[in-house]
């Protein structure tokens, strides 16, 4: 009887420090069966810190202010340097100013030198920009910007954690995926910020493994 009182107790405790910061009961108990033992408060306790750690993550915001649209209007191309030859990108600011100012502040920075190309479904995508160092964490999250850009070969899109994990399908800050064929399944779901224009050719030679030796945003005079 005291055990069943303190395991009450203790899971009340639980919700009332969680609902300070938006999560509910509900919420919970939709993804779990809860069982009157010490096991059960457990793992309510790591299923709970689970939700409020994902919701504390996907809240950090870019590190960088966005410029005025003018200057946006600037950043109209990219290039992708690989060891297998260069990828040049059409940019779209107007459309997607936060992952193309991104891109720039990224790069600016020298932070996808040396990165890594780690992911790749055969007649798809292929994925890059991940540190040599997977247990380095992402930094930030960038908020959505659905265009109506398709997903075909040559669209450039920023990767992103499942709905499952993300329902506001925020986008990751460092890693992204160019088009191998069509994809309208994720029309809608994943920000499109650019098209590849020259070099096509060098995205089907890439497989996971293949670094990028740099990339460079440049600004329109």
């Amino acid at each position: 009887m005291e055990m069943s009182l303190f395991l009450a107790e203790r899971r009340q405790q639980y919700f009332k420090i969680l609902q300070k910061n938006g999560i509910w009961e509900s919420e919970v108990l939709r993804n779990m069966k809860l069982l009157p033992n010490l096991l059960s408060v457990s793992l309510v306790f790591a299923g709970l810190m689970a939700i409020f750690t994902n919701r504390t993550c996907f809240a950090q915001e870019p590190p960088f202010e966005l410029p005025p649209p003018d200057k946006m209007a600037r950043l109209k191309t990219a290039i992708i340097y690989t060891e297998y030859g260069n990828i040049h990108i059409e940019l779209y600011p107007e459309d997607a100013p936060w992952h193309v100012a991104n891109l720039k502040y990224r790069a600016d920075k020298g932070y996808y030198k040396n990165t890594v190309f780690t992911y790749l479904q055969p007649g798809l995508l292929i994925q890059g920009g991940r540190p040599t160092d997977a247990r380095k964490k992402n930094p930030y999250f960038l908020p959505p910007e659905f265009t109506g850009y398709k997903h075909e070969p040559g669209a450039v899109g920023m990767a992103r954690a499942p709905d499952s994990v993300n329902p506001e399908r925020k986008s990751h800050a460092r890693q992204f995926y160019i088009m191998l064929g069509y994809g309208p399944h994720m029309n809608g779901r994943y920000t499109i910020f650019g098209r590849v224009t020259e070099g096509m050719d060098v995205v089907r030679m890439l497989r996971p493994g293949d670094r990028i030796v740099d990339i460079k945003v440049f600004v329109r005079k």
